[in-house]
């Protein structure tokens, strides 16, 4: 009777360990931001921090916010809309108070791949040909934008894509 009992818990044991599948964890990298980084409009090879940024996105409600975006910094990375092919980030270089706002819109366009990664992690978007525009005002903050490497591709979060002069 014990030699049976044994043999019925091992052959269990064995059953419910074929029945359990392998936890799939997603390790590979996901859509990545755009990163703008800032510079001296004097020095363009000097980083130059902005204070007080405030980023909003078009078309999505609220504040832009990131652990990045900090109320003094040199870097950000925003994410870009990957329900259209283009997206509107509008730059705030928020004063004291809401007078004292200056509002710098760059315009991204873009044309979007998506490429399956695995289970676990799905889908990423890539995108291709990526354009950046700064729209034009009486009162720009940003003196001027260069793309780093044309035609811009945006697949990873190493480099800086955008360089904006301030």
């Amino acid at each position: 009777m014990r030699f049976k009992l044994k043999v019925f818990f091992a052959l269990l044991l064995i059953l419910i360990n074929l029945g359990c599948e392998r936890d799939e964890i997603c390790l590979e990298e996901i859509t990545p931001k755009l990163i703008l980084r800032f510079y001296n409009e004097n020095n363009p090879n000097e980083l130059k921090r902005v204070q007080a940024l405030i980023v909003n996105i078009e078309g999505i409600e609220g504040d832009y916010e990131d652990e990045s975006l900090t109320v003094l910094t040199d870097s950000i990375a925003v994410p870009l809309r990957v329900t259209e092919n283009s997206t509107k980030i509008i730059l705030n270089l928020s004063g004291d108070t809401e007078d004292e706002d200056n509002l710098d819109t760059l315009s991204v366009t873009y044309s979007q791949e998506d490429i399956f990664i695995s289970r676990a992690c799905g889908y990423k978007t890539i995108y291709n040909e990526a354009q950046a525009t700064l729209i034009d005002d009486p009162d720009n903050w940003i003196k001027g934008i260069e793309i780093k490497n044309e035609p811009l591709q945006i697949i990873d979060e190493t480099k800086a894509h955008v360089k904006i002069y301030h």
